[in-house]
């Protein structure tokens, strides 16, 4: 699976903008009510709402995988508080550190180990590879897992359960998780917020996500840019 693009609401604006400029992330667009950042492959959009009270998401960031190590020192010194170092997944496969955001969103860079990649130098901004991760919190994970497989042909990553299931491959996953689960690497518990998600599929229409705030469009490869 891949993210294209993803579009999440923040209350402050100003706070993403310090932020994510301050990590050196290409701005795409600015405006007085939205920000896109370039993820990689990706692109980042937040957008201003007085609407939806302290939204936050839990997302993750591909990046190059021989440079965990320089990515936590890449942070820290930006000044960025690390909240949980994952030394090893076996499971996964890969290493994570896990961070907030100015305004309280879950970041996650991720090392995944089955797809290596290496680059010369330093950690830069230009080591995150792609939007990897977001999650979806839910009422019921079985049934909004039934739904995801059956609206894309997508297959569960590794295993499943009642309160986690991801859903894609390595390059790309929607995490469901049920409503009050911990969020790793962080002291909050999922919840419900709106978001709109691109991934490329050859089937090009946007769904509702049952009663869910989510929209999920689809794009071909060619069509990331339109």
């Amino acid at each position: 699976m891949k993210i294209q693009m993803l579009n999440l609401l923040t209350n402050d604006l100003d706070a993403i903008i310090d932020f994510y400029t301050g990590m050196q992330l290409p701005l795409i667009e600015r405006s007085s009510d939205h920000v896109s950042f370039q993820i990689g492959s990706s692109q980042l959009t937040f957008v201003q709402s007085n609407e939806v009270e302290h939204p936050f998401y839990h997302v993750a960031f591909n990046i190059t995988e021989s440079k965990m190590d320089l990515a936590i020192s890449w942070l820290q010194a930006k000044g960025i508080v690390i909240n949980l170092v994952d030394t090893y997944s076996e499971t996964w496969n890969s290493h994570s550190v896990y961070f907030y955001d100015s305004v309280g969103n879950i970041m996650e860079l991720i090392a995944r180990h089955n797809s290596p990649s290496t680059s010369n130098g330093t950690f830069t901004s230009e080591d995150l590879l792609n939007i990897s991760e977001i999650g979806l919190p839910a009422v019921d994970v079985t049934i909004l897992s039934d739904y995801l497989l059956h609206q894309y042909n997508e297959q569960i990553y590794k295993s499943s359960s009642p309160t986690f299931t991801p859903i894609g491959d390595e390059e790309g996953l929607l995490i469901l998780s049920v409503l009050g689960r911990q969020w790793l690497g962080s002291n909050k518990n999922a919840e419900i917020f709106p978001l709109e998600i691109v991934i490329e599929h050859e089937k090009e229409e946007p769904i509702q996500v049952l009663d869910y705030p989510y929209t999920i469009s689809t794009r071909s490869s060619g069509h990331l840019h339109d």
